[in-house]
């Protein structure tokens, strides 16, 4: 059989673009299918940690940093409650230039071979003796490899043509403005809303300067009753630009959007001659809505799978099913399974409880921003989470002591 490429990948999003760029660096034949027109129409998450910055290998100082935060504070909208963490206790959290990451992996791949086809949206596997030869896109066309990679988002088209299984899927979706003209914006300071218009999920805004800043909601629907009662999520956006001094006479520059599962890893991605990687495998930390450390992580792994697939000469489905092993393997998966278990109780409980009433105790000062902070971050240890058991006992107990241990281990 003449192939067309070593690897095959549908989407240019963290994780497809990472794919691409470190495949084509080990010398694989790569061909890249983006249903759009450009790298950068598809969004990508910002705020990142050191690690995502050692994935993308770019340093803090770099064009690729759009800002870097001393503090972050959680609100609410509805009572003003809230909770600062500062430089005492925060991490490095940086604003990626989403754009120009987006186009340095793009341009990365480029330089070593890879070609991008774009305005090319994926239809389905080509699938010869039960195993995945290549993809069909724009109905008539084809492109065959022994690899094919879906790295096409949360309602992949590789992923339900190959036949895998997904579980009742949970999902955030999310909708963002990229505001110019603001006026009196500390461009050191993040913040998180939560509020009864924004439902279970939270509202951002991300400074990029004094005068531009990220605005943006993820909302994830516990049920078809509660997401029917909420505002639509651009005028929840649109609410906030009127009410807030520094927003009311701001232009939007553009607007995007995404949907991201919550979860967890789907039980199975791999098979012969396929594999999904990023958003459609489930890759993502759901409760901090971090995908794009997990993206660029499973990328690194799978190229370097694909590459050694390629030396064996191997697509079988124990073969391709060696990343998939390795990837359950390590902490970021662990992770990110533990916090899918939170928020599908998260969304448990949000059908017949109120979260916001829950989120106004916490900003009530319930809770400090050290432990916030350990939270966030991931580094929560035993006598945090007992803590947190006995003083917030009732809730716990509606909601599970595993809630309370997978938020405490969601930083990635």
């Amino acid at each position: 059989m003449t192939f067309d490429a070593d690897i095959i990948i549908a989407g240019t999003g963290p994780a497809g673009l990472m794919t691409a760029e470190q495949a084509a660096a080990r010398g694989l034949k790569t061909i890249v299918l983006e249903k759009r027109e450009r790298v950068t129409d598809s969004l990508m998450g910002e705020l990142v940690t050191d690690k995502a910055l050692r994935f993308l290998r770019v340093k803090p100082s770099s064009e690729y940093i759009g800002n870097k935060y001393t503090r972050i504070i959680g609100e609410s909208l509805d009572t003003g409650a809230n909770i600062i963490v500062d430089r005492t206790h925060l991490g490095n959290s940086y604003l990626l230039d989403e754009d120009k990451c987006q186009e340095l992996m793009r341009d990365r791949a480029i330089s070593h071979g890879a070609e991008f086809r774009y305005r090319s949206r994926v239809s389905s596997v080509i699938k010869e003796d039960k195993q995945v030869v290549g993809l069909r896109y724009n109905k008539d066309d084809e492109v065959r490899g022994p690899l094919s990679v879906g790295a096409d988002g949360s309602f992949s088209r590789v992923s339900e043509t190959a036949g895998f299984t997904h579980p009742k899927w949970l999902l955030s979706y999310g909708y963002r403005f990229k505001l110019v003209g603001c006026k009196d914006i500390d461009p050191d300071t993040a913040y998180f809303y939560v509020g009864k218009d924004v439902g279970l999920g939270y509202l951002w805004l991300y400074p990029r300067s004094e005068s531009e800043i990220n605005l943006g909601i993820g909302r994830v629907p516990s049920s078809k009753h509660n997401w029917e009662r909420l505002p639509p999520m651009r005028d929840v956006l649109r609410k906030y630009m009127k009410t807030h001094p520094e927003t009311q006479n701001a232009r939007i520059g553009s607007v995007n959007g995404g949907v991201v599962p919550c979860a967890g890893i789907i039980p199975r991605f791999t098979n012969a001659g396929v594999s999904l990687c990023g958003n459609a495998a489930g890759q993502v930390s759901s409760i901090v809505g971090g995908g794009v450390t997990t993206c660029f992580h499973a990328g690194i792994m799978l190229a370097k799978h694909a590459k050694r697939m390629a030396d064996e000469g191997d697509y079988s489905s124990k073969s391709v099913g060696r990343y998939e092993k390795e990837y359950r393997s390590t902490k970021i998966a662990n992770n990110i399974s533990n916090t899918g278990k939170g928020m599908w109780a998260v969304s448990k409980f949000a059908m017949h409880n109120d979260p916001i009433a829950a989120a106004e105790l916490v900003l009530g000062g319930k809770l400090d921003a050290k432990v916030l902070n350990e939270l966030i971050q991931g580094h929560a240890g035993v006598s945090t989470i007992m803590t947190l058991v006995s003083e917030f006992l009732p809730m716990v107990m509606k909601i599970s002591v595993g809630y309370m241990k997978s938020v405490a281990i969601s930083g990635v």
